[in-house]
């Protein structure tokens, strides 16, 4: 018999799969946290009150279940040949934050049938469009999970790199939380030797210490106006510019 685990996992990797885009898109990586680990809490500190616990999200909460979808190799690499966005990297981020509510229904009626209580989170646009606070943080919840940690660019950076999108569901199942090191693999941080994010941002959001969430958006509304106006793109408030061309935006 499979474990609970492996079973949701295989359910996100055949509905993934399901979407038929492997120009787009690659197998995800899926990793659990415990809906009581302290981090949580933390949250309300590092982020704001504002942003909920599992247990404010399902009473029941035992576990978070968290997942990533890593972009193909030529989605990752395309932002950095591009003066505004990417017309790929668009299409990526779109086509995944809309599969993601299928994907998530299947994770919903898998453990309803096992008899679990489940509450999955929007994949984007959680936050307020007048002050960007976001109720929920899937990167966050990744890096809890043990997904990745935080690059200087507050991406998370996993075992397939940082491009691709996460997405989160919490659930009453007792599930095995991921014990993997949580070592950033950001080179900045590492030994000061890259810093390409920085130089890479036309918005000059991404900062030492922080992230200038205003510009960043500003610069991703742009492109957005230009894409809609270009193509038949319906969400398209995309950039990834850092991402393309860190070092770590694209791993095998």
């Amino acid at each position: 018999m499979l474990a609970m685990e492996k079973e949701i996992e295989d359910v996100i990797n055949r509905t993934v799969q399901s979407l038929n885009r492997p120009d787009l898109f690659r197998t995800p990586i899926v990793s659990f946290s415990v809906a009581d680990d302290a981090r949580y809490a933390g949250l309300k500190m590092l982020i704001g009150e504002w942003h909920l616990s599992p247990h404010e999200l399902l009473h029941s909460a035992k576990s978070v279940i968290s997942y990533f979808v890593p972009f193909a190799k030529e989605v990752v690499l395309e932002p950095q040949t591009l003066e505004h966005g990417s017309f790929l990297w668009s299409e990526a981020y779109q086509e995944i934050n809309e599969h993601f509510d299928i994907v998530n229904e299947a994770i919903v009626k898998f453990l309803k049938n096992k008899g679990y209580e489940s509450q999955t989170i929007k994949a984007t646009h959680t936050y307020s469009q007048e002050d960007l606070k976001s109720m929920w943080s899937h990167r966050s919840a990744a890096v809890i999970a043990g997904l990745g940690a935080f690059g200087l660019n507050k991406l998370v950076i996993t075992e397939k790199g940082a491009g691709g999108r996460f997405c989160t569901v919490i659930t009453s199942a007792d599930l095995k939380a991921s014990t993997k090191p949580l070592e950033s693999m950001c080179l900045y941080f590492k030994d000061g030797s890259c810093g390409l994010c920085l130089r890479a941002c036309p918005a000059d959001a991404i900062k030492i210490d922080s992230i200038d969430k205003f510009a960043c958006q500003d610069e991703r509304n742009k492109n957005e106006k230009l894409m809609k106006h270009e193509s038949n793109l319906r969400m398209a408030d995309t950039c990834g510019k850092c991402i393309s061309v860190c070092p770590l935006g694209y791993l095998e």
